[in-house]
């Protein structure tokens, strides 16, 4: 039987409607579901969504790195312990697929109504997006330059 009348069929789906088969199958998740989705009809709030979006590789290097630690040859107990690590996160499409979507957006809550970051769990009813300012010391600016705190979405201009 051919794909597309069997997606016609069963889902009600057309295949020649997507660009690609993730974006088919994020549509088939939410109809399956059958979880009712709300519209952002509020520009601020589609907005605040849209540039809340992060993309691309994100990487923190250093030229070099040195450990200090029980297991080194050459391990200095008067310099504090240190490790070097490296970590590679894979399939991190398939990892997104498996986060809740959120259905709609209710609002924007009071500050003093915020719950302890720490306290919210990744299942929870309700997620957050938050919106901060933050202010962090000069003399810690070298210490967070090769890791941003709060990585931006910009266009970086030609020169």
């Amino acid at each position: 039987m051919n794909y597309t009348i069997m997606c016609l069929q069963d889902d009600g789906l057309n295949p020649s409607h997507y660009v690609s088969a993730p974006g088919m199958f994020n549509d088939f998740l939410y109809k399956s579901s059958g979880a009712e989705l709300k519209l952002i009809t509020n520009i601020d709030k589609y907005l605040m969504v849209e540039n809340s979006i992060r993309e691309g590789m994100i990487m923190t290097s250093h030229q070099y790195a040195k450990a200090n630690n029980s297991q080194c040859s050459d391990y200095k107990f008067s310099k504090p312990n240190s490790w070097i690590m490296y970590e590679d996160m894979n399939a991190l499409y398939s990892d997104a697929m498996t986060q809740y979507m959120p259905t709609k957006i209710l609002s924007k809550v009071a500050l003093e109504k915020i719950p302890d970051i720490q306290s919210i769990v990744p299942d929870a009813k309700i997620g957050y997006i938050l919106e901060v300012d933050l202010e962090v010391s000069v003399h810690m600016h070298d210490f967070f330059a090769d890791y941003p705190l709060v990585p931006e979405k910009q266009i970086v201009p030609e020169d």
